[in-house]
C-alpha cells in the first residue's frame, strides 16, 4: 500500500486495522459523534508490516494505529485523537461538563495511557499471537521486528514470545486486569456509566479493553463482577459499538479462538492467585 500522494484537504481520515482495541475507541468516538471518515486500512501482519514502512512512519514515528488526518494535520495516540475530537467536534460530548468529573473521566482514560493497553498486548502474545507471528517465518519476524521503533514493545514481545503461557510478564498482566475490572465493578454501583452516569470517553477507553480480553476467551474469569457484565452489555449494545467493532470483524478470531481455549486453564490459575 502506498500512503503517499493521498490528498487529505477537508477530511477525516483515520488509519487503522480491526481489531485494534485502540482504533475501536477512536472509531466509537466518531460514529457517537456521527462524523464521516475515510478509512485507511492497514494490513499490520508480520509478513506486510504496512505500519511499519516509511510512508506511514512519518505519520506516526513510532509505528502505531491508529492515526487521524484532520484537513492535513497529523493526531497520533488514541487517548489524544479523543481528546481532540472533543475540542474540534464538541458535540455531541462525551465528557462531562463538570470539571471534577471530568477529572474523574481522565482518571480513567489514563490508565489506558499508562499500563492498559501494554498488559493486553502481553495476553494477546502469549495466548496467540507469538504462535501467529512465528507461522511467517523467522525471517520475516526478524524484519519485523528491526522495524519496530519501539524498544518496550519489542523487548516485552520478545520475552512473551519466547515464553508464552510461562512468560514472566503474564502474571503481571493477568493480576492488572483483575484488579482494574475489580475497580471497574466497584465504581458501577447505582449507576450505568462511570461517570456521573453520563457515557463518557471514560467507558470507551475502558470497554474496549474488557471486548479485548473477552475476544480472548476470558470472559468466565470475571463473570462474577455483575456490574462489570451488566455495563459491558450496555456497552456492546450502542449502536457506535455495532458500527465501530462488530462491522469490522476480526480476521483471526477462529485460530484465536482455539489458542484461547488452550490458554485458558493457565490464565484461570494466575487470576485465581492473583
Amino acid at each position: 500500500m502506498t500512503l503517499q500522494g493521498r490528498s487529505e484537504a477537508s477530511t477525516l481520515a483515520l488509519y487503522h486495522f480491526d481489531r485494534s482495541s485502540a482504533a475501536r475507541k477512536v472509531r466509537i468516538a466518531l460514529s457517537e459523534k456521527g462524523l464521516e471518515w475515510e478509512s485507511r486500512v492497514l494490513d499490520t501482519s508480520v509478513s506486510a508490516r504496512e505500519h511499519l514502512q516509511a510512508d506511514y512512519l512519518k505519520l506516526n514515528p513510532r509505528g502505531v494505529v491508529p492515526t487521524l488526518v484532520h484537513d492535513g494535520k497529523v493526531v497520533r495516540e488514541s487517548q489524544v485523537i479523543l481528546e481532540y475530537l472533543e475540542d474540534v467536534f464538541p458535540e455531541p460530548s462525551l465528557r462531562p461538563a463538570d470539571p471534577h468529573a471530568r477529572a474523574t473521566m481522565r482518571l480513567w482514560t489514563k490508565r489506558a495511557d499508562e499500563d492498559m493497553h501494554r498488559q493486553a498486548r502481553t495476553l494477546a502474545v502469549c495466548i496467540y499471537m507469538g504462535a501467529m507471528f512465528s507461522k511467517a517465518g523467522e525471517d520475516a519476524v526478524t524484519a519485523y521486528y528491526d522495524a519496530m521503533p519501539d524498544s518496550t514493545r519489542r523487548e516485552n514481545d520478545r520475552v512473551d514470545r519466547e515464553y508464552g503461557l510461562e512468560s514472566p510478564l503474564l502474571g503481571k498482566a493477568v493480576a492488572y486486569f483483575k484488579e482494574s475490572f475489580s475497580e471497574i465493578d466497584a465504581s458501577l454501583e447505582d449507576r450505568d456509566w462511570l461517570v456521573d452516569d453520563e457515557f463518557s470517553l471514560a467507558d470507551i477507553s475502558m470497554g474496549v479493553y474488557v471486548t479485548r480480553l473477552a475476544g480472548l476467551g476470558m470472559a468466565p474469569l470475571w463473570s462474577e463482577l455483575g456490574q462489570l457484565v451488566d455495563w459491558h452489555e450496555r456497552f456492546c449494545k450502542r449502536p457506535s459499538y455495532r458500527e465501530a467493532v462488530e462491522k469490522w470483524g476480526d480476521r483471526s478470531s477462529a485460530e484465536r479462538r482455539a489458542a484461547s481455549e488452550a490458554a485458558y486453564s493457565a490464565i484461570k490459575t494466575l487470576w485465581d492467585a492473583a
